[in-house]
């Protein structure tokens, strides 16, 4: 009496024509063997080894990890958004850039009345990794025309660049990590004037500790590395921290203003 095969045999041969095409090349094997020692069936799995499998491409090798001061160096001396860029990935001691969507990075215009830069990134930001983007934007397009600019004029640059997940607030350490490509994307768009938008950008730059409703409504003077003398800086609110409040609004609304004159007179 013959038994009959557990499985169909075009079945068997399909499932080892499937584990040939994957690369598997041997079976467990049922006795142990002494790793220090020539294994007779491991010498035997050699003989016996296809040409297909001796032509698996190499594992590749493990990134460099560059030391804090290394890569300091590179975003201090970075000659273009693109190598800022690049150099920023390498911030040891941060782990926003591996939980973020997108890399913000700045936007240099060539003569722009001034650089613009904005709050911790939001969600609409890190979703389409443009600065600005979503309501936020909108509403900042309509200020900007009050006072006949456009944000296609303005070089543009983020607190930080990257949303920390969730949003959640950004730590002191996170934010002394990434002040250093803040600076350098300022002294690459070397601007006239600096115009920040929200409490954060406005505290890594003047390094005040004073709130911004203290800040706001007069011009100060920022220290940046990389540029000689300082930089004439213009806090202002957020458009995404406006809300319904009419006080804020109507701050905001002298401050385009104090702005709108200065630019003007050419001061």
């Amino acid at each position: 009496m013959t038994s009959t095969p557990a499985y169909p045999v075009q079945d068997v041969l399909a499932a080892l024509s499937l584990h040939q095409e994957w690369g598997v090349d041997g079976l467990m094997e049922d006795m142990p063997w002494n790793v220090w020692e020539e294994s007779p069936v491991a010498s035997m799995r050699e003989r016996t080894r296809q040409p297909l499998a001796q032509e698996r491409p190499k594992m590749a090798s493990r990134p460099v990890v560059k030391g804090h001061d290394e890569v300091l160096a590179e975003i201090a001396g970075a000659r273009d958004v693109e190598a800022l860029t690049r150099a920023s990935q390498n911030l040891p001691g941060i782990s926003l850039m591996r939980t973020a969507k997108h890399h913000l990075a700045p936007v240099i215009v060539e003569e722009a009345p001034f650089l613009l830069v904005g709050e911790v990134p939001n969600e609409d930001e890190d979703r389409h990794g443009i600065l600005f983007a979503g309501a936020a934007g909108q509403l900042l397009e309509k200020i900007l025309a009050s006072v006949g600019l456009k944000g296609g004029q303005l070089s543009m640059a983020p607190a930080i660049p990257w949303r920390p997940p969730g949003g959640q607030r950004v730590s002191q350490r996170d934010l002394e990590v990434c002040l250093p490509v803040l600076h350098r994307a300022v002294a690459l768009a070397r601007p006239r004037r600096i115009v920040t938008m929200g409490a954060t950008p406005a505290w890594m730059l003047l390094r005040k500790s004073s709130r911004l409703g203290q800040l706001r409504g007069r011009w100060h003077e920022a220290e940046i590395p990389g540029i000689e003398g300082t930089v004439p800086l213009l806090p202002l609110w957020h458009p995404s921290q406006l809300g319904e409040n009419a006080g804020r609004r109507k701050t905001l609304w002298s401050d385009m203003l104090l702005l709108d004159e200065t630019l003007s007179s050419g001061k």
